[in-house]
């Protein structure tokens, strides 16, 4: 998932945002590997697998809600802040839909080479990119137990909303007004309650990881972060297992577990991200990679099998993307238009003032 860094530099190693997402997303493939061999339905609600995996996206929620108002607050313009959300997740997104649909899609497919491409290019077949969630239109992963092509880039669209609000509340100068907050944070609420029993439509609580986040991050001067809080919370989140109500539990105690496990000074585990952040790129590519895994294999793979194969596959190609991608679009995050206009070779606009201010 698209996060924005707490600082450039030594800044950003001065805390374990990087470690948390790269533990976040190797849950989410643990996660995803079994629950694409055994199949929804074959799933019990609370299974504790699937709600590791949901603790692993709240972690992304709460993280992403935390960092991104500092980016708001940092730039406080609605195009650059549109412009480094854009480098953050459209560069590295692309690749995957491409490599999706012609490579895994060609070798993966049930239809022939000629039907494939004429259904990928019909008006039903394109508004399945990229999140493909009937792979049947192109073939794909048909006999498998879940038949998706990649259902994790079910958060993209969640995740820009979230930062449209944040350019809302920031535009109107109500960001930092406790109230706006807290009153989005109170609607979703009431929407979760009135939706609790459909799966589809309860996944608004991930906003609320993210609102939580948010509202820490804009009072984080007020908040401390104390080792017996996390520990009664931690607690609580470990017995609510145990009862009806472990989603609820996780929504009042994992935002701050997150955000104390973040803050801890540990130089060994502040500096895990020296390499790169690979967690974006691990958590877009690896679904697909699964799917592929399991249509090979017959769903004969044992659970840690499939995890570290796949985890073998991703892994470098969430470095590759990194280095080759990510790190690179980031680093036009600071351009202007004047830059822009000089890279592409476009014309000046006169009459229009100073490029620069």
């Amino acid at each position: 998932m698209s996060t924005a860094h707490p600082g450039d530099g030594a800044a950003r190693f001065s805390n374990n945002f990087d470690l948390l997402r790269f533990v976040a997303a190797t849950a989410v493939i643990v996660t995803h590997a079994y629950v694409l061999s055994v199949g929804y339905s074959n799933m019990r609600l609370y299974d504790p697998i699937l709600l590791m995996g949901q603790a692993a996206l709240a972690v992304f929620f709460v993280i992403s809600g935390y960092l991104i108002p500092v980016s708001w607050e940092s730039t406080a313009s609605l195009p650059r802040f549109a412009w480094k959300r854009f480098l953050r997740i459209i560069p590295a997104l692309v690749p995957v839909v491409l490599i999706t649909l012609f490579v895994i899609g060609p070798l993966m497919t049930s239809l022939p080479p000629v039907d494939y491409y004429s259904t990928l290019f019909t008006l039903e077949g394109i508004s399945s990119v990229p999140f493909f969630e009937n792979g049947g239109v192109i073939g794909l992963f048909q006999d498998n137990p879940v038949p998706l092509v990649n259902g994790s880039l079910w958060v993209i669209p969640v995740e820009i909303a979230m930062y449209g609000v944040v350019a809302v509340l920031g535009l109107a100068g109500l960001l930092r007004r406790r109230g706006a907050i807290i009153g989005l944070a109170a609607i979703n609420i009431l929407l979760w309650i009135a939706w609790f029993d459909d799966p589809r439509a309860s996944k608004i609580r991930f906003t609320l990881y993210f609102l939580i986040g948010a509202y820490f991050s804009l009072h984080r001067r007020e908040i401390t972060y104390r080792p017996l809080i996390a520990g009664i919370l931690l607690l609580v989140l470990a017995l609510s297992v145990l009862t009806p109500y472990p989603l609820v539990a996780g929504v009042i105690c994992i935002p701050y577990l997150v955000l104390y496990a973040a803050h801890i000074r540990i130089p060994l585990l502040n500096t895990f991200g020296r390499a790169g952040d690979f967690s974006y790129g691990m958590y877009i590519y690896h679904y697909p990679i699964l799917q592929a895994l399991i249509q090979i294999s017959g769903d004969s793979l044992s659970l840690p099998a499939l995890s570290g194969i796949s985890f073998l596959i991703v892994l470098p190609l969430a470095f590759l993307s990194w280095h080759a991608i990510e790190k690179r679009a980031l680093a036009a995050k600071n351009l202007d238009l004047a830059d822009l206009r000089r890279i592409f070779r476009l014309p000046a606009v006169t009459g229009s003032g100073p490029a620069r201010k």
